[in-house]
């Protein structure tokens, strides 16, 4: 048995004045007369006898009274074998799961509200002495000093749902910085979402002290969630039906009908639609629509009045996306090139594409080379200044490399700088391998196929050493690469094996010559979506060069706008980012604006790892920690079982015996009533 407050005993003391009575009735006496006394002597003998034992019986039961009442108010209760003694502690960490999971109701209380007030309880169980350091979600709101009683509770209670999501070993090592190498007993309330345990037995550092983690669970866990969407192509026009595709995921055991809204920049596009998903379906639904305008598009997307949806925060997705004015094709080339008719024809025929032939022997600007996709057409070399010129553009460049088969070809310094190893010339005849192709790159364009089908043939290509930077698209039959990808300095680069050359291959000339073409063209675009999970919200890549601080804003609205700041600014190798790590906490869509001129817009969605309902239970958990061998360090409660620590309450007769001693000072009462009038 253990005494939530010990500092009461010194009350024992009042046990002196039964002591005091006692000892005051030994000293009365009263002398009565008479003639003869012979007679009474066995009696006074007798009743003698009876008043010490019934003074000695009176004091015992006085000072038991007196002790009863005074170790009633000490609180004693019964010390559980699973919680580590924090009464006497004088420091305390907490954490509170404030995920969007945590909004889940239970008994018509979410579990928030239900952790802050099984917090607020447990603190006011703790002596007033007790210093805390309270740890949530965000990461940069937690103190790294600690607070008192009355600091801690307030801050408790204007707790809010947060977008960010902690991992087991993400919140030890938050409590290490934050108990400054001090080993601080903890209670973590949470609902343990299997999403956030990654423990390790090393990352239990011996200094940080025991863990209590109480889980927290609700009777419902349906939810219905809007998992991404995309476009099925990547080339955005106006005027032009666009498919959008919406990814909805039903994480529950019910089948759930719902309407999906579709709305952008306001009211520009307007639509929606009914749908029904069946229990732990994934869902493609297909929006079908047009804008009638250039420039920057926000997509928002709602699901309406689901049934049984437990979850809301993913119910809404944020998308935005450019239409731009041209896309700028620049084709390289040195003299006379046969295969630059067939590329311009291409492109040209291709709505709001421009195209541009440059002879390098005649020279080129800067202004030039300001293009979209930039085809290295068969140069017999590739000079430093042109590869310098490429890469100190103002933005992202995007590369197509056709080689020159001719052995006098130089292209060393490109390949250095790729980090290509070596490249030998092979003058065998191949054909393109179609399963060897990537579905990804070239999704709706190689769907369906046959063995007879006539596939282009190549007389002699490159071979080149791969490297740890390349995805290879397609290769040829003899197994090398015909097309590869490669990323440098944020620069895109596609390689060509071969060329267009007719006394090389029939691939100019054949059917897949255009789709190919045209897929890096997409691929190339700006059209693309721009959409960030918020957790992986870093760094933001801006379309031009900014040398300075202070020049580029970022901003949740264009009037009116409730968050505004001036994010750093980045420069590496030409290209230009800024740096929000820690700036934006909501979703939504943001503009970037570069001297009040609004130059890009991108959108900022909720982490989905929330939606997926999977929890930890509660044999599951104490297992893993007993392979961890952390059993000692981690100690689990479920409030599902009404298991709480004792501390937490003073209402719990299964913990508590101060209503017991109650029961034996009243006892004690009577029986000193019983004692005073049948003892004489």
């Amino acid at each position: 048995m253990n005494l939530l407050y010990p500092e009461f005993l010194w009350a024992l003391l009042l046990n002196i004045v039964p002591i005091f009575i006692h000892l005051f009735n030994l000293q009365k006496h009263e002398t009565i007369f008479f003639s003869d006394v012979s007679l009474l002597k066995s009696i006074e003998q007798k009743n003698k006898r009876k008043s010490e034992l019934k003074n000695i019986l009176l004091l015992i039961s006085r000072m038991l009274l007196v002790s009863s009442i005074v170790i009633a108010f000490c609180f004693p209760y019964r010390k559980d074998d699973k919680l580590i003694d924090l009464a006497n502690s004088s420091s305390m960490g907490i954490y509170i799961d404030n995920s969007f999971s945590m909004s889940r109701n239970n008994k018509n209380q979410s579990l928030l509200e239900a952790v802050k007030d099984d917090a607020l309880k447990l603190i006011d169980n703790l002596p007033n002495k007790t210093k805390y350091v309270l740890t949530t979600n965000n990461k940069n709101e937690n103190n790294l000093y600690t607070i008192n009683k009355n600091e801690i509770k307030r801050e408790i209670i204007n707790i809010q749902y947060s977008p960010f999501n902690l991992r087991m070993s993400d919140l030890i090592e938050i409590q290490k910085e934050q108990f400054n190498g001090e080993s601080i007993n903890s209670f973590w309330f949470t609902d343990l979402q299997k999403n956030i345990f990654d423990l390790e037995n090393k990352l239990i550092n011996k200094k940080l002290g025991n863990i209590n983690v109480i889980q927290y669970t609700s009777n419902s866990n349906n939810n219905i969630s809007i998992d991404s969407v995309w476009f099925e192509n990547s080339n955005r026009e106006v005027n032009k039906n666009e498919n959008l595709y919406i990814k909805v995921n039903n994480h529950s055991n019910n089948e759930i009908e719902f309407q999906t809204r579709l709305k952008i920049n306001t009211d520009e596009v307007l639509n929606q639609s009914f749908n029904k998903v069946k229990s732990k379906e994934v869902k493609i639904i297909k929006f079908i629509y047009a804008v009638n305008s250039k420039g920057i598009k926000n997509g928002e997307i709602n699901i309406i009045s689901p049934q049984s949806n437990d979850l809301i925060f993913d119910d809404k997705y944020f998308f935005t996306y450019t239409i731009s004015d041209k896309f700028k094709v620049v084709n390289i080339h040195e003299g006379v090139n046969k295969s630059n008719k067939s590329i311009q024809r291409l492109f040209e025929s291709v709505e709001k594409t421009q195209f541009i032939n440059i002879d390098i022997k005649n020279g080129y600007s800067s202004q030039d080379l300001n293009g979209d996709l930039i085809i290295i057409n068969e140069l017999s070399e590739i000079s430093d200044k042109l590869i310098n010129d490429l890469l100190k553009s103002n933005k992202k460049n995007n590369i197509l490399f056709i080689p020159s088969l001719n052995k006098e070809s130089r292209y060393n310094k490109l390949f250095k700088l790729i980090n290509i190893k070596s490249s030998l010339l092979i003058e065998s005849k191949v054909d393109l391998d179609l399963e060897s192709i990537d579905l990804n790159f070239f999704k709706n364009i190689f769907s369906n196929y046959n063995e007879n089908l006539d596939l282009p043939y190549f007389k002699n290509y490159i071979r080149f050493e791969n490297t740890k930077n390349i995805k290879i698209l397609a290769k040829f039959n003899s197994g090398d690469p015909f097309l590869s990808k490669y990323s440098f300095r944020n620069n895109d680069f596609y390689f060509l094996s071969s060329n267009l050359n007719l006394e090389t291959s029939n691939f100019i000339n054949h059917a897949l010559f255009v789709p190919i073409f045209l897929r890096i063209k997409e691929n190339s675009s700006n059209d693309l979506i721009k959409q960030i999970s918020i957790d992986k919200l870093k760094s933001i890549e801006l379309k031009s060069n900014v040398q300075q601080n202070g020049k580029i804003q970022i901003t949740n609205g264009i009037t009116d706008p409730t968050l505004s700041f001036f994010p750093l600014i980045r420069n590496n190798l030409g290209t230009s980012s800024a740096h929000i790590e820690n700036k934006i906490e909501s979703t939504g869509q943001y503009y970037i604006l570069n001297e009040d001129s609004i130059i890009d817009g991108f959108s900022v969605n909720n982490d989905k790892s929330e939606s997926n309902m999977k929890f930890l239970k509660k044999q599951e958990f104490i297992n893993q920690m007993k392979n961890l061998d952390l059993e000692n360090r981690i100690k689990y409660w479920n409030t599902k079982e009404n298991s709480y620590p004792s501390i937490f309450t003073k209402k719990n007769n299964n913990l508590e015996y101060w209503i017991y001693f109650i029961y034996l000072a009243i006892i004690f009462l009577v029986l000193e009533i019983i004692i005073i009038k049948n003892i004489s």
